[in-house]
Formats: structure tokens, sequence, C-alpha cells
């Protein structure tokens, strides 16, 4: 499946990456200006759910629903909920670009085949995203449980809830350092290329 995927991503142009970079990171900036520091504030400043990647004890969660007022409920079941709906895609769909770009541009430098670029490596990066998507989609499923319940939330609930918080959080933590990884990998294949190429020349020139 991971395969096909990347067969399938190989279509993909800096102009797409773009454009989910910007759909995504304009649904994050309203998230981080707008929804998530209005709710917060009524919960007497208590951090949302999401906001909580190490996740969240059962006191923290019966704590933070007991002090949301009907208006911080409202606008997390109806502003911040919906958002959290189209940005999980969004964003999964901006990491598997970055890292399709980014595998083409190492497999240029590196003067390797395409077909060198499907690793188990590869398919591994691959499933990071999707896992941080699929894990937020569950936790946001939670969480409008957990709201749903009010203060009444059973306790199971919460640890399930948060171990979905979790494993996003880490998933999305470990692609962005496979990420920066290739960065780091593809900067130095670069330099080396170019000064073994500016030492042929000079040995030509001399």
């Amino acid at each position: 499946m991971i395969h096909k995927l990347a067969k399938s991503l190989e279509t993909v142009t800096i102009k797409l990456w773009l454009l989910f970079l910007f759909m995504s990171q304009s649904i994050f900036i309203i998230m981080q200006s707008y929804s998530i520091p209005r709710i917060s504030h009524e919960a007497g400043g208590l951090l949302i759910f999401d906001m909580n990647p190490l996740g969240y004890t059962y006191e923290y969660t019966l704590k933070f629903l007991s002090q949301l007022s009907e208006k911080g409920y409202t606008l997390y079941l109806h502003v911040q909920l919906p958002l959290d709906i189209l940005f999980p895609v969004l964003n999964g769909l901006t990491g598997l670009s970055t890292f399709i770009l980014l595998m083409r541009l190492h497999r240029k430098v590196k003067h390797t085949s395409a077909l060198a670029g499907y690793s188990s490596f590869s398919k591994a990066a691959l499933s990071l995203p999707l896992a941080a998507m699929f894990f937020d989609y569950l936790e946001n499923l939670m969480i409008f449980i957990m709201l749903s319940y009010k203060a009444a939330v059973p306790v199971n609930l919460v640890y399930v809830a948060s171990t979905f918080t979790i494993i996003k959080s880490m998933s999305t933590s470990i692609f962005y350092i496979v990420i920066l990884a290739i960065l780091l990998v593809n900067g130095v294949a670069w330099i080396r290329s170019r000064t073994r190429k500016e030492q042929i020349d000079g040995e030509f020139r001399g």
C-alpha cells in the first residue's frame, strides 16, 4: 500500500505542495490565533486537549471540562473540531508531498533511480504522516465524546483519548525529525558534489 502511495505521489509538483502547505497552515493559523486561545480563555487558561502532546490525566480532564463555559463548549464543538476535520488530511498531504519532493531531490543529488528511493526507510517515513492523520481523527472523535459527557466523562474514555493524542504527537514529531535529517543529508551531498566538481574542473584547467 505504501509503495503504491509513493508511486502515485511521484507526480507531486512544487505548486501542489505549496497549495497543500498554504491550505493546512491557513487553518492552523486560524486555530492558533482564534479558536484555541478563546477556548483556553473559557476554560480558565487551561490548554485544550489537542495542545497537550504528552497527553492528559483524568484529573486534568475533569478540571478542564468543569471550568469550560457553555461558550467554550460551543467554540470547541462548532469551531475547533470542524476546523480540525480539514487540518489533519491537508497536513498529511503536505507531509507526504514534502517527503516525496525531498526524496526526489536526494535521488537527483545522488544520481540514483526512482526505484532505489522506495526502501524500507521510505515506506516507514511515509507511514508517519498517515499515522498522525489517522490518530488525529481518532483524537477528535474522543474529544467530541468527552465534550458530550462533560464532567461525567468516564475515566477509560479519557485514557484512550490521551493515548491517541500522544501517538499523534509522536508521529508528527518523528516525521519532522526525519524531514530535517533528509534536508541535512541532501545539503551535505550537494556540498560534496559541488566540491568534487570544482576539484575536477580545477584539474582540467591545470
